[in-house]
């Protein structure tokens, strides 16, 4: 049971109308953590990418299913969605400046002098990432101004000694490092 009259309980924040303003709803969803991740492919001798925040894992098991969402003004989802299989690497803590260059609107210096391993299938994969999935499209819905991309994972592969690099606040942050446990 909840005590009401404690008086170390910080009320919320009244819920307010935003009526479309996009800037309020950007600011707001900012505060919601999110690991950064890599969808990548080599298709017609030229490699393809777009960093996502929106990346969520554990949307199924059975089938293994990830989820992405994809602006559809995206002028790189088109080219990615063409391959047969789709590369996806999380981010690691150490790879700020890469989500940058990778994210860049000059498609052409994406991958200058970035090093990536490319599979016999055309996906492209970042070393020192955090986690790599091979994909495939499993579905595409409809979903406002954006498509909800399911990829259904055929392989995977995760370093347990990389931390992901991690989305909050409109910034790039690592995990704080847990502080030594006292021995008693």
């Amino acid at each position: 049971m909840i005590n009401q009259d404690t008086k170390a309980l910080r009320s919320r924040p009244e819920l307010r109308e935003f009526h479309d303003d996009q800037q309020i709803v950007r600011k707001a969803f900012a505060h919601f953590p999110s690991g950064l991740s890599l969808l990548a492919v080599h298709q017609d001798s030229e490699k393809y990418a777009m960093v996502a925040s929106s990346f969520m894992v554990g949307v199924s098991l059975n089938p293994c299913l990830v989820a992405v969402a994809v602006q559809k003004d995206s002028v790189t989802w088109p080219k990615i969605r063409q391959a047969d299989l789709i590369g996806i690497s999380i981010f690691g803590h150490s790879q700020g400046a890469l989500v940058r260059q990778l994210a860049s609107k000059e498609r052409s210096k994406r991958f200058e002098n970035v090093v990536v391993e490319t599979s016999e299938s055309g996906g492209v994969y970042l070393p020192d990432a955090a986690m790599w999935l091979e994909t495939t499209i499993y579905q595409e819905t409809d979903a406002g101004d954006h498509w909800m991309i399911l990829l259904e994972v055929t392989r995977l592969g995760v370093d347990e000694n990389t931390e992901p690099l991690v989305w909050h606040g409109s910034r790039l942050r690592n995990f704080a490092p847990e502080p030594p446990s006292k021995i008693r």
